[in-house]
């Protein structure tokens, strides 16, 4: 980890949202290591437990709000934040500080707008359905060629100009994605970062109902989408294939895509607003 000179400016930020997220917050914040060299803020945003204080014991800056809402914290960890380029990090997700510094000096050297470490999915937990649907989703080329999101994303200056304050709708990720053409976001390679997904299927199609109710979210509010920034239906089904030993897991990954995609249909048609829907299955302190 490198330090920066006395009076020298962090090099690089870190927003955390955190809702209740006591049992994961210092998970996160033992991997990513906080040091003079980045500026971390946790924004604990309507928080019922001891997610502000564990935070508070790692030595980061801490915003406490009592107006809950994914968006509205993002908004105030930036507002909170003094330099770039900066992280937006889910507190259930893992990432070794080295490789997030990498991350940062990639921005900080340009020309990418947008950049985030190579996703990794830790299924050591997980029953074989969801085992079966993320062995399917993590090879395809929406996951593979330059993701940002899924629980991480780092922005240099002129990508976070982009766009003004964070839209309340249910998922940024989607939002931030779809604002870069493949060209101008990286995934930078030789850097993890490792989402931890849920032990149920029940749990499994509740997140993703959620995840596809914000892309029909963000298809009918008509923001602006960098081209090419989407999903690649032929290109996915080329890829997989090419791969039969993702034969027998491909019935699951398509029957959880197909009913969810109707769940949230449904509730996009209805104009109810999508439930939170969070997996608490994976959401557990780890054993002392």
């Amino acid at each position: 980890m490198s330090t920066p000179s006395p009076g020298e400016p962090p090099k690089g930020s870190v927003v955390v949202p955190a809702h209740d997220e006591g049992a994961v917050i210092d998970r996160c914040l033992r991997a990513l290591r906080p040091g003079d060299d980045l500026e971390v803020v946790v924004v604990a945003n309507a928080c019922t437990d001891d997610t502000a204080q564990r935070a508070r014991a790692h030595g980061v800056r801490v915003v406490e709000t009592p107006v809950p809402g994914k968006a509205n914290a993002l908004d105030l960890g930036d507002d909170a934040c003094t330099v770039f380029p900066r992280a937006y990090l889910d507190a259930d997700v893992t990432v070794d500080g080295d490789d997030l510094r990498r991350v940062l000096d990639l921005l900080r050297e340009g020309p990418a707008l947008a950049a985030a470490p190579r996703l990794r999915v830790d299924v050591s937990r997980s029953s074989w359905p969801v085992r079966a649907y993320y062995r399917v989703w993590t090879a395809l080329p929406y996951v593979t060629d330059d993701l940002i999101g899924s629980g991480l994303y780092a922005l240099s200056r002129e990508g976070r100009a982009r766009f003004g304050r964070f839209p309340a709708a249910t998922g940024d990720d989607t939002f931030v994605r779809a604002l870069f053409a493949p060209g101008e976001r990286v995934s930078v390679p030789g850097t993890t970062f490792t989402v931890h997904p849920p032990r149920t299927l029940g749990a499994l199609l509740a997140i993703k109902t959620r995840a596809r109710f914000s892309v029909g979210e963000h298809v009918v509010s008509a923001a602006p989408t960098a081209a090419g920034a989407g999903p690649q239906p032929a290109s996915a089904a080329r890829r997989l294939a090419a791969r039969p030993g993702l034969w027998p897991s491909v019935p699951v990954y398509a029957a959880v895509g197909l009913l969810t995609r109707l769940r949230a249909r449904r509730r996009l048609r209805a104009g109810a607003q999508a439930p939170w829907d969070r997996d608490t299955t994976s959401r557990t302190a780890p054993a002392a």
